[in-house]
């Protein structure tokens, strides 16, 4: 015996996605995607910490480099949490110094601010022992460290016509700044400064063999 069913009633039964099927293939998408989200992470938070770090480099040698053509005085301030002012003297000095003429500082352009969530920030577990920062330089128990040779501490760079950093005192200014995201170890970057020659140097923290931690350039 052979029943003909109608042709709507026989299409439907052969067409379409039941809703078991839907809530399978929606749940393996989103598994793939959050997988693949969580593996692009790293990368997204090392270009940031990268992006800060370049930030840090370029506009103290930016400075550097006009300081040196314009035959001016070019004042780098670092703020707390985030931010870098970049001033430069109102008169060309020829072979002075910030006390011989004591000059007058205006905005170079406007304050710059690190990118994302990265801060002038230490966080704990970075190497604090002796020879282990950043060219050796300071404790790194202070994010923004400049005028070592003094206490450390400092926030400003006088970057000087004959290529040296100095401090507002006058005199040579070595030191660190760091940067990283909260709670993050190991986006955490560091810049570091020779008063002497006004070079900088950009480092970056990282996992050495047999689990310990160091910066690396």
């Amino acid at each position: 015996m052979c029943t003909n069913y109608p042709a709507s009633a026989r299409r439907s039964t052969q067409s379409g996605f039941s809703l078991l099927e839907i809530t399978i293939v929606v749940t393996i998408v989103l598994a793939a995607t959050a997988a693949a989200f969580a593996n692009l992470m790293p990368s997204i938070y090392n270009s940031r910490s990268n992006a800060g770090m370049e930030l840090v480099l370029g506009e103290m040698r930016r400075a550097h480099e006009r300081a040196v053509d314009e035959r001016r005085i070019y004042r780098v301030t670092f703020n707390a949490p985030n931010t870098i002012q970049v001033d430069v003297g109102t008169v060309a000095l020829i072979g002075a110094t910030i006390t011989d003429s004591a000059p007058a500082f205006q905005p170079a352009q406007p304050p710059l601010t690190l990118p994302g969530n990265m801060q002038f920030l230490v966080i704990p577990g970075i190497p604090t022992g002796a020879l282990t920062t950043p060219d050796g330089f300071g404790s790194g128990n202070n994010a923004i460290d400049f005028d070592l040779g003094n206490g450390g501490g400092g926030t400003q760079i006088y970057f000087e016509p004959d290529g040296r950093a100095l401090d507002a005192g006058n005199r040579l200014n070595n030191g660190v700044v760091y940067i990283a995201q909260p709670t993050n170890l190991f986006s955490s970057r560091a810049v570091s400064l020779y008063g002497s020659t006004g070079r900088t140097k950009g480092w970056t923290l990282t996992k050495l063999a047999g689990g310990a931690t160091g910066w690396t350039q």
